[in-house]
């Protein structure tokens, strides 16, 4: 976390680490880093809340965790913008980062693929590389 300013710093503090390595094809591993994942996502939620900053909305839409569903939005100039969120968490999870896509942004921005897809080598892909995996 070196390098990191202070907010980030504390925001990172108060979500629960996520300690089992485990990927969907793992059986009761991945049942135990689908919970971790749930507790991480339910206390940064709520942190969210609390501090006025809630931005998105997600589910599991299936039992095994595997697809998730949702909405996110962002307010510019007072006016809030919506749009659907999903993604499948790949096979290889967590070493490989889930591709996370705005169906309703496709073709719309440097930054999307087809489908919608957020483009992930230059933008998120480091990130998540340095920090979650």
């Amino acid at each position: 976390m070196e390098g990191w300013d202070p907010n980030t710093k504390s925001t990172l503090t108060q979500i629960p680490l996520l300690t089992t390595k485990a990927g969907p094809r793992d059986g009761a591993a991945w049942t135990q880093r689908l919970k971790e994942e749930y507790r991480a996502l339910i206390a940064y939620t709520q942190m969210n809340k609390s501090n006025d900053n809630d931005w998105f909305r997600i589910s599991a839409a299936n039992p095994e965790g595997t697809r998730w569903t949702g909405k996110c939005w962002y307010v510019h100039n007072l006016l809030k913008y919506e749009f659907d969120l999903q993604f499948d968490i790949p096979v290889t999870y967590p070493a490989t980062a889930p591709e996370l896509e705005l169906p309703e942004l496709d073709g719309k921005t440097q930054k999307m693929y087809r489908g919608g897809k957020i483009c992930l080598t230059v933008h998120f892909k480091p990130l998540w590389a340095k920090n979650w995996y």
